[in-house]
């Protein structure tokens, strides 16, 4: 079974995007990197990244399910046909990868990082 990671909103301005809310949610973000910032709301995980250029057809809200280890659940969907969208992006935070679901939707696989 998987489990929500969290949820993650494209942005093309970080700084302006975790100042608004940081106003909203009336809380610090747990950290704010150049390319990546998120914010613990009840034990759950809402992220801003930063994204150069927005794919016009997918602005929206991504959910990421945990994955440990990734390639594992990589090769699970992609045995049901889903076709991961980009190489895998490795960060300090972690590694993130994306799918598009049948209806067009944009989901994504979060592994953390080894401790």
């Amino acid at each position: 079974m998987m489990i929500i990671a969290f949820v993650s909103y494209p942005v093309a301005n970080l700084d302006r995007a975790v100042e608004f809310y940081q106003k909203v949610l009336g809380i610090e973000p747990l950290f704010h990197r150049e390319d990546w910032a998120e914010f613990k709301l009840e034990g759950q995980r809402f992220a801003l990244k930063k994204e150069t250029l927005l794919q016009k057809e997918h602005a929206g809200a991504i959910v990421y399910f945990m994955a440990k280890p990734m390639q594992k659940y990589i090769d699970r969907l992609e045995g049901f046909g889903a076709q991961i969208l980009e190489p895998v992006e490795i960060h300090s935070y972690g590694k993130l990868a994306r799918f598009k679901d049948p209806e067009g939707n944009i989901f994504g696989l979060y592994e953390p990082p080894i401790d």
